[in-house]
């Protein structure tokens, strides 16, 4: 007989961001507010709903461990790298929110100085939810996921996003790179995402994912999620800081990998 697996020792963080993120996805679904649209910069938008659904997770985060710090997309004044910390995007995907685009998620990520801890991932126009913890595998809805096995670029499907905000990157350049993915792959997704590209990528549906200018909270609990599900993350060629930290990312199945980080390091000067 097989011995049960013991308890994760992140179930009590991991049963908090999900009480969180069920929280959050509510206001999402009632949309109450979503036509209330701010500008923080060109095409960079925030509602009421960014907002609401940022200080609910905030309360139930700090209620459940108020010893923690919370760095979220909306509120945070400074970003917080050390210690146990919780990175929140109240709603990865404002502008397709706002359109009525149903790849929109919340995304909550526990870090502590070990790397990422347990994270969730919430679209709830979509139905799905994403979980993982630190050595407990990665799973959507309760079912164990895994990353894909194509193991050859002219086979796999990538996802990325654009740089659309100033100084996070020079487009006709990225277009650039991404005109190259295309010719040597089957084709390229943007969803307008990253915390959903990366779940994409911990699922097997994309089989790689780059993007550049991201912030923390956009790529936290993602990349738990693929490291989780059997694949690879790194940043890009010459990085010396974390990917969390350069906001440059790269993530894969592992076995287009070296293929994606060559490609993406011809350019890497441009950009």
């Amino acid at each position: 007989m097989t011995a049960p697996n013991p308890p994760s020792p992140f179930a009590a963080e991991l049963a908090a961001a999900l009480h969180a993120a069920a929280g959050a996805a509510e206001l999402i679904l009632a949309r109450g507010g979503a036509a209330n649209v701010r500008h923080k910069g060109r095409a960079d938008l925030v509602t009421e709903v960014d907002e609401a659904a940022e200080r609910l997770i905030t309360e139930r985060l700090l209620a459940a461990f108020p010893a923690d710090r919370v760095v979220g997309e909306e509120f945070s004044s400074s970003q917080i790298h050390s210690g146990r910390r919780w990175y929140v995007d109240p709603v990865d995907g404002t502008t397709n929110f706002v359109h009525g685009h149903p790849f929109v998620c919340v995304s909550i990520a526990l870090w502590d100085d070990d790397g990422p801890a347990a994270a969730v991932i919430h679209a709830p126009l979509l139905g799905e939810v994403y979980h993982a913890v630190r050595g407990g595998g990665a799973f959507r809805n309760g079912e164990p996921i895994g990353v894909s096995a194509v193991d050859a670029p002219s086979g796999a499907l990538l996802a990325t996003g654009f740089p659309f905000k100033a100084g996070k990157g020079d487009l006709d350049a990225y277009m650039r790179l991404v005109a190259d993915a295309i010719r040597a792959t089957h084709d390229i997704r943007r969803d307008g995402s990253a915390a959903l590209d990366l779940a994409m990528v911990a699922s097997g549906r994309v089989d790689g994912y780059f993007e550049i200018g991201l912030a923390p909270w956009d790529c936290a609990a993602g990349m738990l999620l693929v490291t989780e599900a059997g694949g690879r993350v790194s940043g890009w060629p010459g990085d010396e800081g974390l990917p969390l930290h350069t906001g440059r990312v790269l993530a894969t199945n592992g076995r287009i990998h070296d293929w994606l980080a060559e490609l993406t390091g011809a350019h890497v000067g441009g950009l």
